[in-house]
């Protein structure tokens, strides 16, 4: 479970962000970036029924996503609204999707990992 202090929980904040964030995307996971006026990274999730229509599988990609997120919560740069949205491939299954892997990747590409080269 994320913080609170760690979540964007605002219907408001979510759609600034969607509007005026900067878009990147590796594989599965997609992101928007927004500076902020806070001294804390916020986070917001989306799993959208374009991911999967079983309501199921979108709360297991949640949990996983927001997992991931925590393991990179300290890792991140202070000060941005991030918005983490899940797509699913069309030749992919949802159980076969490395979240980990994917959500460092697409932090690495927007910037946002402060110390990188301990996992280089």
């Amino acid at each position: 479970m994320l913080p609170f202090k760690n979540r964007l929980t605002k219907r408001k904040d979510h759609e600034k962000v969607q509007r005026l964030g900067d878009f990147f995307s590796a594989n599965n996971i997609a992101i928007k970036v927004l500076k902020n006026n806070t001294q804390d990274v916020r986070v917001g999730i989306v799993v959208g029924i374009k991911f999967s229509k079983k309501a199921v599988e979108r709360n297991l990609a949640k949990r996983a996503m927001r997992d991931a997120i925590h393991t990179e919560l300290k890792n991140l740069k202070k000060g941005f609204d991030v918005v983490v949205m899940a797509r699913k491939k069309d030749e992919e299954k949802t159980k076969n999707i490395n979240f980990k892997k994917d959500i460092f990747t697409v932090l690495k590409k927007g910037s946002l990992l402060m110390n990188t080269e301990k996992y280089l």
